[in-house]
């Protein structure tokens, strides 16, 4: 095999990496209201984007810029996910409806360390309590299992916030905010 052509195809692997790692940088200076940064990236990003296809258009026939191409904008995807899920902190309401153990879940959701809301209403069946809290996105999974190992026919709805103000949550209120 030639070494020209896997020079090649590593550069064509890295510039979708790094392009792809670009869109989410983009993404995130789009969310935060960075217009001169998000049109500096994109102006980058599709520089990457003509160099890596035009290199690759160049010749179809070779399976090795092919899958460096391919390979490189799924490995790219999967770095920028995670960078993604580490620049942005999105949060979710948790709502928690359960006839008998509302006040029982709640004090399981405090002692894990977040803010819970207690609220009683009228359900088909009854008198029904409800728990609803604001978490992280990566903590949602933990208070629905706490939730659920109290009562397990608890009816939880998740809800994807677009911003909040104040209220308790764990990492202020190690400083006493």
């Amino acid at each position: 095999m030639d070494s020209e052509i896997l020079l090649k195809a590593g550069m064509i692997f890295v510039l979708r990496v790094v392009g792809n790692v670009i869109v989410t940088l983009r993404m995130v200076m789009l969310i935060r209201g960075l217009r001169l940064r998000m049109a500096i990236l994109a102006a980058i990003e599709s520089l990457i984007f003509a160099l890596a296809l035009g290199t690759v258009v160049s010749d179809l026939s070779n399976v090795w810029t092919l899958g460096a191409y391919s390979i490189g904008f799924a490995v790219g995807g999967y770095i920028g996910m995670d960078l993604e899920r580490r620049l942005i902190q999105r949060f979710v309401a948790v709502q928690i409806v359960s006839p008998k153990h509302a006040h029982a879940i709640a004090e399981a959701v405090r002692k894990a360390g977040h803010g819970a809301t207690e609220g009683w209403g009228q359900g088909v069946h009854g008198q029904v309590g409800s728990v609803r809290t604001v978490v992280p996105h990566q903590e949602v999974d933990d208070v629905v299992k706490i939730a659920h190992e109290i009562d397990p026919n608890a009816f939880i709805t998740l809800e994807e916030l677009r911003g909040i103000s104040h209220g308790y949550f764990r990492r202020w209120a190690r400083h006493g905010h």
